[in-house]
């Protein structure tokens, strides 16, 4: 804080009596908006203006008073920033950048790539291979080549959008593999930096990722935070869902809150197989056993379910098909067992659906509604 810029700061608005002290208190007063004082620090400045102002003449002690305001006002101004600033959670570079994105996944119904210098691509392929080489450089979609120049020194963050009714293949330039749901959002260095690789996620996707001991990989998703150096792992973060869920197919993983109620909790390792589901709202994280193949096998276009709620498969097919469907409250608690080929027509599977739980399926305006017979 520069106290010149302050009527306040000026010698003439010193109390009278303060006598030789106006310099102390002035450097006083600078130093409130000082952030590097600890709070003790700042505390035995305000003792020191209490001790040194002596009582001015009756006839001025309106002065003293207002100044005396002024360099409180100015201490508390001052610590309750420093307070603020210490709360205030530091976000990685590629999470502050994705977070400040106002482009979501449900504004196009094909498939966009936003390349750092904001150029957007197009892919109308419903099922689009994305791969990155020559160190980020060069990116081939599906079978069109694309050069992207990379600034030296500064990190070029691109982005994915993969809309309902869409998934998406890709490539990172270390020869990580991702696969992307439908209805998701990943936003990717087109080169990683020395000492590490991170990326941000919204939605559903699974990471092959290729090991590299000198660079941990790790993803944001929500308010979780998942390191690796090399596996193979599952993440679901949908905003609209009321946890995330990483599904460790090989390896190990380890997961943290970086933000938000569970940031003080201890991370947690998982072995393949685990499961953990993060409430970010309330930073409860659980780890339980699964069969993985249900949970992956949508990146191979199926959908393995055993005895799952059908709630659940069918939020999965509303995602992938873009389309509303729901049951009716009867209908809620009916599960499902077997193997959905999602390269079928939507009917097909719900034909599928219908004759394995004897629900059937009608569609009300623009929704599709499972009821009991």
């Amino acid at each position: 804080m520069d106290i010149n810029n302050h009527s306040y700061g000026k010698e003439d608005d010193l109390p009278e009596g303060a006598g030789g002290d106006k310099e102390k208190m002035i450097s006083i007063v600078r130093a409130s908006g000082n952030e590097q004082l600890s709070i003790a620090e700042k505390a035995g400045l305000w003792e020191r203006i209490a001790a040194d102002i002596t009582q001015p003449p009756v006839r001025l002690w309106w002065r003293s008073w207002k100044v005396a305001a002024a360099v409180a006002l100015l201490l508390t101004a001052g610590m309750g920033w420093w307070q603020w600033q210490r709360t205030q959670e530091a976000l990685p570079a590629l999470v502050a950048f994705a977070s400040g994105q106002t482009y979501t996944r449900g504004d196009s119904t094909v498939t966009r790539m936003i390349l750092g210098n904001q150029q957007q691509l197009n892919i109308r392929n419903t099922h689009a291979a994305i791969t990155y080489q020559a160190k980020g450089t060069q990116l081939r979609i599906d079978s069109q080549e694309i050069r992207q120049e990379l600034a030296a020194g500064r990190p070029v963050f691109n982005t994915l959008l993969v809309p309902y009714g869409n998934v998406a293949s890709l490539q990172l330039e270390d020869g990580t593999r991702v696969w992307l749901n439908a209805g998701s959002r990943l936003v990717y260095p087109a080169a990683f930096a020395a000492g590490r690789r991170e990326v941000f996620l919204e939605g559903e996707a699974y990471f092959d990722v290729a090991a590299d001991a000198d660079r941990p990989f790790s993803v944001y998703a929500n308010d979780m935070k998942i390191a690796v150096l090399g596996t193979a792992f599952n993440i679901s973060a949908y905003r609209e869902d009321a946890a995330s869920q990483v599904v460790l197919a090989s390896g190990s993983v380890q997961l943290e809150a970086f933000r938000g109620p569970g940031k003080a909790a201890a991370p947690v390792q998982l072995s393949p197989g685990n499961r953990a589901s993060y409430a970010g709202r309330d930073g409860q994280m659980t780890v339980d056993n699964v069969n993985v193949a249900g949970h992956i096998s949508w990146k191979d276009g199926i959908i393995v379910a055993e005895h799952t709620s059908l709630h659940e498969i069918l939020r999965k097919l509303s995602r992938y098909y873009n389309q509303p469907i729901t049951t009716d409250a009867r209908s809620g608690n009916e599960t499902f067992s077997g193997n959905l080929d999602l390269q079928k027509t939507l009917n097909d599977v719900l034909d599928i659906i219908a004759a394995s739980t004897s629900l059937k399926y009608e569609k009300q305006g623009g929704t599709i509604i499972f009821k009991t017979r």
